[in-house]
C-alpha cells in the first residue's frame, strides 16, 4: 500500500531499467512510490532485507522493484527498479544517485511563504524527506538513522561531529586509535566505504592533495546529535557544499570553496559585515568572481581585482 502523502522530488523515474542508489533515508523508495502513483500496470515489490520467504514468480508483473538489493537473485528480464544503499553499478541500467532534499525541495515541501522561517527549520531538522511524513522528534529520528548505518560508530561519529574541519586521514586515525581498538587497514577501508557510498564527502585543498581535507556529511543535522558544541559556520558550509552539485570542488586557505572550471571562489560567512568581508577579500587571488554567502545579510562591495557578490543563502539558492 502506497503512503497517503508523497512529495514529488526534482528527480523522477521513467518506465525503464533504473538503479537508484544513495544513503539511508534520502528518499529512494519514496521516489519509486511517486512513480507508482500514476503507473497503470502490475508491479511486484521485493525487499531483500526482509528475511521472510519471497516469491520470485514475475510472470504476471509489468514492473519489478528490488529494494535493498544484494545480488543474491538475478534481475528478471522485465523492467526493473533496483534500490540500494550502496553505490553499486549494474550494466545497462540507468543510474540515479539520490541525495537528501536540497533547500528548494525542502521549501516546496514546507508549503510556506516565510523563507527565513523555512531556512531555520532546514538548519535544525536536516534534509531527510521523511520528516514531512513522520511525527518523529528530530533527534530521535536522526539517532535511529545513525544506528541503522552499517559502519563503525566511532569513525562515523567523528566525521559527523567534525564536519567542515580540516584533517588528514592519518590524523583522524591517530585520534581514534587512542580510545578504540582499530587497525590502520580497518580504518582506511571503512573510511573508503563511507566515501564511496556517499555517507561522507571529502574536499581537497586546491593543488595540494596531501594537505588536510575538509569532510562533510550527507545530512548536516547529524552533528546536532553528536555534540553540544555548535558551530554554525561548519554546518552552513556543509549545507552549501551539498547545494553546489559540482564535479570538482576544492578549498583554499582564503576560500571556503573553489571551483576551478568557473574560476569561482565561495566564502561562507553566516553573519558577514562589510569590514569582515573587505578584510577576507584582501587575501583572495586568481579568481574571476567571489560569491560571499550569508544567512541573511546583503550589501555591495567594490573590488577592482574580481567581481564580488554578497548574497543571502536563499537568494543564492534560487538565483539559478
Amino acid at each position: 500500500m502506497l503512503p497517503k502523502k508523497i512529495y514529488q522530488r526534482k528527480t523522477a523515474l521513467k518506465y525503464e531499467n533504473t538503479l537508484i542508489t544513495g544513503p539511508k533515508r534520502v528518499g529512494k523508495t519514496f521516489l519509486v512510490f511517486d512513480f507508482l502513483k500514476t503507473f497503470k500496470g502490475k508491479y511486484k515489490y521485493i525487499d531483500f532485507s526482509d528475511f521472510r520467504e519471497k516469491d520470485f514468480d514475475f510472470s504476471d508483473a509489468d514492473l519489478v522493484i528490488y529494494d535493498n538489493y544484494d545480488f543474491s537473485q538475478p534481475i528478471p528480464p522485465i523492467t526493473t527498479f533496483v534500490i540500494s544503499d550502496k553505490n553499486i553499478e549494474i550494466e545497462d541500467f540507468k543510474k540515479i544517485e539520490l541525495k537528501g532534499l536540497d533547500f528548494e525541495e525542502f521549501f516546496a515541501f514546507e508549503h510556506t511563504t516565510n523563507i527565513n522561517h523555512c531556512f531555520d527549520k532546514f538548519l535544525r531538522l536536516g534534509n531527510f524527506p521523511r520528516i514531512f511524513q513522520e511525527e518523529y522528534f528530530r533527534d530521535e529520528y536522526l539517532r535511529e538513522t545513525f544506528e541503522l548505518l552499517p559502519y563503525n560508530k566511532e569513525i562515523l561519529s567523528f566525521f559527523f561531529t567534525h564536519i567542515g574541519e580540516k584533517f588528514t586521514l592519518y590524523q583522524i586515525y591517530q585520534i581514534l586509535k587512542k580510545h578504540n581498538k582499530l587497525s590502520k587497514d580497518s580504518f582506511y577501508k571503512i573510511t573508503n566505504d563511507l566515501l564511496e557510498n556517499r555517507i561522507i564527502y571529502e574536499v581537497n585543498k586546491f593543488d595540494s592533495p596531501k594537505s588536510p581535507k575538509k569532510f562533510f556529511a550527507y545530512n548536516f543535522a547529524f552533528k546536532n546529535i553528536m555534540t553540544n558544541k555548535k558551530n554554525i559556520l561548519h554546518t552552513f558550509e556543509n549545507i552549501i557544499f551539498l547545494e553546489l552539485n559540482e564535479k570538482e570542488v576544492y578549498y583554499k586557505d582564503t576560500l571556503s570553496f573553489y571551483i576551478p572550471e568557473k574560476e569561482l571562489g565561495i566564502l561562507v560567512l553566516p553573519f558577514a559585515n562589510e569590514e569582515v568581508v573587505e578584510e577576507k577579500l584582501k587575501k583572495v587571488s586568481d579568481v574571476k568572481k567571489v560569491e560571499i554567502i550569508t544567512i541573511s545579510n546583503e550589501f555591495e562591495i567594490e573590488n577592482k581585482k574580481f567581481e564580488v557578490e554578497v548574497i543571502p543563502f536563499w537568494r543564492w539558492r534560487f538565483a539559478e
